[in-house]
C-alpha cells in the first residue's frame, strides 16, 4: 500500500491538449502540489503540455515507472493496465468510469482488470474514482483542478465517492483540520477500504481515520482492523435501506437487517459510526483536544443565557457540574465590577471585561482536581474586542495543552470574524454549546469503548462441549435432501448443542398418541410440523395448556384435519411437548444467529415469544464471543433491569442465559452451512433456561 502513496515516478494516461481534457488536470495537480517525483504523460495525439512531452505510447518511455494513473475510455483500460504490468508497473490508479457501476459490459471489463491484477500481482485503486492525495509528497491525482491550499495534518480520508472525499477535505480544512492521506476508492475492484484503512493505522502521519462507504464486502476484516487500531476510526456508512427481505423465514433475519448488523459489528470492534456530516466533523475536531478523564465539567461563560443553555446540554449528555472551590470563587469576586451575579458552576462572568483575568480563572479552574474539562463560551464583537478576544483564545488553547485537559471553546461573533478565526487558528472551536458538549461526550464514550475493546477477549467455549458429531449428521442429512431441518430436528440439534428442551414426541397420526405418555407428561403443548408453515402461531399451528390426554387427543384431531394437504408425504406431523410451567419471574427471550454476507456469523438477543417483532430492538454481536461481550449483550437489552430482581421477583439465572448465547455462537462458528437460527422462546427463570421452540435454516 505504501507504494501507492509514495511513487518515485508516475505516468498519466489520457493526457491531451484539448481544453476540456481531464487527464491534463491530473498532471496539473501533480505540479501544483509540488509532487516530488518524475512525471510522464501519455496521450494518443501527442504534443506538449506545461513544457512536458506527451508520448503517444508507453513504449516511448524508457525510464523506470512506479505507478500509472489511467483516465481513458473504459474499453481501453484493460489493455493499458496489462501493458503497464508487462513493463513492471505494478501500481495504478484507474479513474475511468464505465465499469460495473454502468452496464453488463462494464462488469466484464472489471473482470478483465481483476484477472490482470491476479496474473501480474498488480494493486490498483478504482476504477471510477478520483484517486489519491498525499500531503507529504504532493502526490495528488484527482482530475478536478485543485489549488494547493489544504492544510497538512493528521486526518486520513477514505471514501467510495470522490465527491464525498472532496467534501470531507474541504470541511476539515475549513475547521483547521489538515489531512495526511486521501483515497477515493470508487468501485474498489482491487484495493478496498480495508486495505487503505489498515495502511493508515500504521501511517505515522495519520492520527484519525475517516471512512465513507456505501457497501462493505468484508466488514469482518474492517472490524478486526478496528480492534487492533490505536487510532480512532470514524465511519459514515450510507445506503442504509435494509437489504434483507422485509418478511423473512427467520425472525433473526428479519430483525437483524444489514444496517443493524453494521451498527453492532462496528460498535463491538471500537469503530465509531456517525450518520451526519456535522457529527462527523465535531468528532474529528474534539479529538484534537485531550480526552476528558471523567465527566466533571466546568462551564465558564461571558453570558448568563449561554451558561444556562450549556448547563442543559451538560445535563442531557450526562455530565456533572461540580462546585468550584470557595477560594477560587472568592478570587473571582474581587475581580467583578458589581456583586450582582451569584458565582457557581456554570460560572457567569458577564460583568468581567478584563481578559487577562479570564485567563487566570481558566488556569485556576484547570488546577482543581474535581474538574476534568472546561466548556468556555465566549461572545464578542470583533470591531470592539476582536484583538483582545483572539489573544484570549490563544491563551486558553495553550492552557488546554499545558494541563492536558480539554477546553471546548464555543465562540459567538460575526461571520467574518469566524472566517478569520478559521484561517488563523489551529485549535478547534464550536458554534454552539450543544455541539461542544455532545462532542466531549462522544470522545469520552469512544475512550471507554476502546478500553473495553482493547482488553483481552478470549472466546468463550461452552461446557460441556456440544455433541458436534450428532449435529453434523443431522445437518448433512438435511443438506442431502435440500431442505432445512424440521421443528423436531431443530430441537434435537439444539439439544445436542447443550440446550435444555422439554420432553417431546413426534406423531404422524392419531394412533401414535398411545405412545405419548411413555415420553411426555402433561400438561401438553402441540405444534404442527410442516415444511409449508414457517410462523406456526400465526396460522393456529400451536395449541398450549392441554391439561390431559383427552384434551390432547381433541387438539391433535383438530390440527390433523385443519392442516391436511394433498398427499400423505406432505401431510404435517405434530410435535407433542411437555408445557413449561409459567412463572411470574420467568421471561421469554429470543436467542438467535445469522450469517451475514459481510460480517460473518452474528448472534442475536431480544425479547421473544409472540412479541418478538413488536419489541424489535435486539442486541447483535459478531461470533465468537467472550464472556464479557455476552454480559454486555445482556446488559444492553432494553428492559434488562427486570431480569435482576424487581418488586419481589427473583433474578433470572444469568449463567444459564449466558450459556445459551454462548451455545448459539458455537453453532454459528462450527457449522458454516447454518444460515440462521431462532430459539424462540427461550424461557429464562431463576433456576435455568429452557428452549421450547427452534428453527434452523440452511444456506444454499
Amino acid at each position: 500500500m505504501k507504494a501507492l502513496f509514495y511513487p518515485s515516478s508516475v505516468v498519466v494516461f489520457g493526457v491531451s491538449t484539448v481544453p476540456r481534457n481531464l487527464g491534463k488536470e491530473i498532471a496539473r495537480n501533480l505540479l501544483e502540489f509540488g509532487y516530488d517525483g518524475v512525471i510522464h504523460l501519455v496521450g494518443i495525439e501527442g504534443g506538449t503540455m506545461l513544457g512536458r512531452k506527451i508520448h503517444k505510447d508507453l513504449d516511448e518511455i524508457t525510464d523506470p515507472i512506479d505507478l500509472a494513473i489511467i483516465l481513458t475510455p473504459a474499453k481501453t483500460v484493460p489493455a493499458i493496465l496489462e501493458k503497464c504490468a508487462q513493463k513492471g508497473i505494478t501500481r495504478a490508479v484507474i479513474e475511468s468510469g464505465g465499469f460495473g457501476e454502468y452496464s453488463d459490459t462494464g462488469q466484464n471489463l472489471g473482470a478483465q482488470l481483476r484477472d490482470i491484477a491476479r496474473r501480474y500481482n498488480v494493486r490498483f485503486v478504482g476504477p471510477n474514482c478520483i484517486g489519491l492525495m498525499n500531503s507529504s509528497n504532493g502526490f495528488v491525482t484527482p482530475f478536478a483542478r485543485l489549488r494547493n491550499v489544504f492544510r497538512k495534518g493528521g486526518v486520513g480520508i477514505v471514501a467510495q465517492s470522490g465527491g464525498v472525499a472532496l467534501t470531507f477535505l474541504n470541511m476539515f480544512d475549513s475547521e483547521q483540520l489538515g489531512y495526511s492521506k486521501f483515497a477515493s476508492i470508487g468501485n474498489k475492484i482491487n484495493v478496498d477500504e480495508n486495505d487503505v484503512v489498515e495502511y493508515l493505522t500504521e501511517d505515522p502521519e495519520t492520527n484519525i481515520i475517516c471512512l465513507y462507504v456505501e457497501s462493505m464486502n468484508d466488514g469482518r476484516r474492517l472490524s478486526e482492523i478496528g480492534r487492533r487500531s490505536s487510532k480512532p476510526i470514524v465511519v459514515h456508512k450510507a445506503n442504509i435501506g435494509p437489504l434483507s427481505a422485509a418478511v423473512a423465514q427467520s425472525h433473526t433475519d428479519a430483525l437483524a437487517n444489514d444496517d443493524q448488523v453494521v451498527d453492532a459489528a462496528l460498535h463491538q470492534s471500537g469503530i465509531v459510526r456517525l450518520r451526519d456530516m456535522q457529527s462527523f466533523l465535531d468528532f474529528v475536531k474534539v479529538f484534537q483536544l485531550p480526552v476528558m478523564q471523567g465527566r466533571k465539567l466546568a462551564i465558564i461563560s461571558r453570558s448568563g443565557g449561554h451558561a444556562v443553555i450549556a448547563a442543559d446540554a451538560a445535563f442531557t449528555y450526562g455530565f456533572e457540574l461540580p462546585p468550584l472551590g470557595q477560594e477560587l470563587l472568592q478570587e473571582i469576586r474581587t475581580q467583578v465590577r458589581a456583586d450582582v451575579i451569584k458565582l457557581a458552576n456554570p460560572l457567569d462572568l458577564g460583568d468581567l471585561f478584563d481578559f487577562e483575568v479570564y485567563v487566570k480563572i481558566v488556569r485556576r479552574t484547570l488546577e482543581q482536581d474535581g474538574v476534568d474539562g472546561v466548556l468556555m463560551l465566549i461572545t464578542y464583537f470583533a470591531a470592539v474586542e476582536g484583538e483582545a478576544s483572539r489573544q484570549l483564545l490563544r491563551s486558553v488553547a495553550a492552557l488546554s495543552r499545558e494541563y492536558h485537559k480539554p477546553i471546548a471553546l464555543c465562540v459567538t461573533t460575526e461571520p467574518f470574524e469566524i472566517s478569520r478565526l478559521h484561517q488563523e487558528f489551529n485549535f478547534p472551536f464550536f458554534m454552539n454549546p450543544d455541539r461542544a458538549v455532545r462532542a466531549l461526550d462522544s470522545a469520552i464514550r469512544y475512550s471507554q469503548r476502546r478500553s473495553f475493546v482493547s482488553a483481552e477477549h478470549t472466546p468463550a467455549v461452552p461446557t460441556p462441549v456440544p455433541d458436534r458429531s450428532t449435529i453434523s449428521q443431522c445437518l448433512t442429512h438435511c443438506g442431502h435432501e435440500k431442505r432445512s431441518p424440521s421443528l423436531d430436528e431443530a430441537l434435537n440439534i439444539i439439544t445436542s448443542a447443550g440446550f435444555t428442551t422439554p420432553p417431546m414426541k413426534l406423531i404422524r397420526q392419531l394412533d401414535d398418541l398411545r405412545d405419548v405418555p411413555q415420553h411426555v407428561d402433561g400438561p401438553y403443548a402441540v405444534k404442527v410440523v410442516s415444511r409449508h408453515l414457517s410462523h406456526k402461531s400465526d396460522k393456529g399451528g400451536v395449541m398450549l395448556d392441554l391439561a390431559n390426554l383427552d384434551a390432547l387427543r381433541d387438539a391433535c384431531g383438530s390440527m390433523f384435519e385443519r392442516f391436511a394437504v394433498g398427499t400423505q408425504a406432505d401431510s404435517p406431523a405434530l410435535l407433542i411437548q411437555k408445557m413449561v410451567p409459567r412463572r411470574v419471574d420467568s421471561y421469554e427471550l429470543i436467542v438467535g444467529g445469522k450469517r451475514d454476507h459481510s460480517f460473518g456469523p452474528m448472534v442475536l438477543l431480544g425479547h421473544g415469544g409472540l412479541f418478538v417483532e413488536i419489541f424489535a430492538k435486539v442486541i447483535l454481536r459478531m461470533a465468537p464471543l467472550s464472556l464479557a461481550e455476552i454480559d454486555e449483550m445482556i446488559d444492553e437489552l432494553p428492559g434488562s433491569e427486570i431480569f435482576f430482581g424487581v418488586r419481589g421477583r427473583s433474578p433470572i439465572d444469568r449463567v444459564a442465559l449466558r450459556d445459551a448465547i454462548m451455545r448459539v455462537a458455537d453453532l454459528m462458528i462450527n457449522f458454516d452451512h447454518i444460515q440462521s437460527i431462532d430459539i424462540n422462546p427461550l424461557i429464562v427463570s431463576p433456576d435455568g433456561a429452557t428452549a421450547v421452540d427452534a428453527r434452523i435454516f440452511l444456506g444454499d
